[in-house]
């Protein structure tokens, strides 16, 4: 997993220093001064890296061996982004993501089976720089923003169910290409890197003695690496 990492990283740094020296010479007015405004609906695929995560919950089911959590996992990533050109090479966006991830384990403690899963709410503002071309469009940055954990565990065996949260503000860096289909219709696709600083989940009074005797709740600090699909409708 750590090649992978590496390899999404190189390709984002590949990504800004290639930029085809016709694309900037086939940038015009019409190209960059028309002020557009449009939405991205996105799917992606993350390299999801939550190592406190990992050893809480492999702490609390004692996996079998073939279940053993680790700390690089894919996890989905859903976004939908309003944006708008401010200036010839510059745009501001509002990005809403949701990130979700779930975990059904087998284990090897009194409670046979449990059932794990969270999601993430990220919002953030982004900015970007803008490069036309002809028939696209690519834009590099990112954006910062403060997101919310919702965690839920289940111990089915027990008919116990538990909700924890926590919230802190994340950060993005991004590189997203734009191929457009026709007037107001383009395709993308976008690499970018995560990092959420969420603090440790914290529990309700209500929480059960299940949880409060298993090992320490985690601090769900994470790191993304994505890969993003998706397509970009524009509205003037």
């Amino acid at each position: 997993m750590s090649r992978t990492i590496a390899s999404i990283a190189v390709v984002l740094v590949l990504l800004g220093c290639c930029i085809p020296e016709h694309a900037i010479a086939q940038q015009t007015p019409a190209d960059s001064s028309g002020r557009f405004f449009d939405i991205s609906v996105v799917l992606g695929i993350s390299v999801h890296s939550t190592p406190s995560l990992s050893n809480y919950i492999n702490a609390l089911t004692q996996p079998t061996i073939d279940q053993k959590v680790d700390q690089f996992n894919s996890a989905p990533e859903f976004s939908i982004v309003p944006e708008l050109q401010v200036a010839n090479e510059w745009s501001v966006g509002l990005e809403y993501s949701l990130l979700v991830k779930s975990y059904s384990i087998d284990s090897r403690t009194s409670y046979p089976h449990t059932d794990i899963s969270y999601q993430v709410q990220m919002p953030s503002v982004l900015v970007h720089y803008l490069v036309f071309g002809q028939g696209f469009r690519l834009k590099f940055g990112g954006g910062i923003g403060y997101h919310f954990m919702k965690f839920e565990q289940s111990f089915p065996a027990l008919g116990v169910d538990e909700t924890f949260r926590t919230n802190g503000p994340g950060f993005k860096l991004d590189a997203v290409g734009n191929t457009k289909f026709d007037e107001s219709f383009y395709g993308s696709i976008g690499l970018d890197l995560r990092w959420d600083f969420l603090g440790t989940l914290s529990r309700g009074s209500a929480a059960s003695q299940a949880a409060r005797s298993g090992p320490d709740l985690p601090s769900m600090t994470f790191f993304n690496a994505g890969v993003k699909l998706g397509v970009t409708f524009q509205l003037l």
